[in-house]
């Protein structure tokens, strides 16, 4: 089961988990889950530790306070920079960074991961400071979520994560911010196959606890 059925707060413990055990080299105790996502109850935490394992994200040892083993296998998937949720930033350069994450996940070995900047996105859940991984494409469908880029801002140019929609009554190209508070750029068609191109689209998001919710 793909962990996007999981709840807000299932992700946000599972992305601790992780953490947890990538820094300290050991799983989190209930306690240290409680205090991070703010849950007074540790019942409240074993409740959401036993959806995960009925979901198959996690296994528990019984009667071990540091039982949490992580089932799924997980691979490095680059990140190559930044990416706008809002006004297009300069397109991404490579980076050393990577982001652990499962395989079941990534269906592309070519596959990225970009940091979010800006909060166009965050009615669809997507936060400034999220990771967005990326399946790198030329195509895709009406409200896919995808890395636009504008080739005529700068030599490299800049780039922007929105739902497009392919308008043909308008003969134009719409790229939908998900913030009610924004207005959708659009692009006429023969300007978007001189100027604009898709260079992938959103496979997967995850949030580093911490990040706005």
């Amino acid at each position: 089961m793909s962990l996007e059925q999981a709840s807000e707060i299932q992700r946000r413990m599972y992305d601790f988990i992780i953490n947890y055990m990538k820094s300290e080299g050991m799983p989190p105790t209930n306690r240290e889950i409680g205090r991070e996502l703010n849950i007074a109850s540790t019942g409240h935490v074993d409740y959401h530790l036993t959806m995960l394992e009925k979901k198959g994200w996690i296994l528990r040892q019984p009667k071990k306070s540091r039982g949490i083993k992580l089932t799924k296998q997980t691979r490095g998937v680059p990140v190559k920079g930044r990416i706008a949720a809002g006004e297009p930033l300069d397109i991404f350069s490579d980076t050393m960074e990577s982001l652990d994450m499962d395989l079941d996940l990534v269906d592309s070995e070519n596959s990225y991961a970009l940091v979010v900047r800006g909060r166009s996105m965050i009615e669809d859940h997507i936060c400034d400071g999220d990771y967005v991984v990326i399946k790198p494409q030329a195509t895709c469908q009406n409200g896919d979520i995808v890395v636009a880029v504008h080739m005529q801002e700068g030599i490299e140019g800049s780039a922007t994560l929105k739902r497009i929609f392919q308008e043909k009554e308008h003969d134009r190209v719409r790229l939908q911010p998900a913030n009610s508070e924004l207005d959708p750029i659009l692009i006429p068609k023969s300007v978007w196959d001189r100027e604009w191109q898709v260079q992938g689209k959103v496979i997967a998001i995850f949030r580093q606890c911490g990040n706005a919710a």
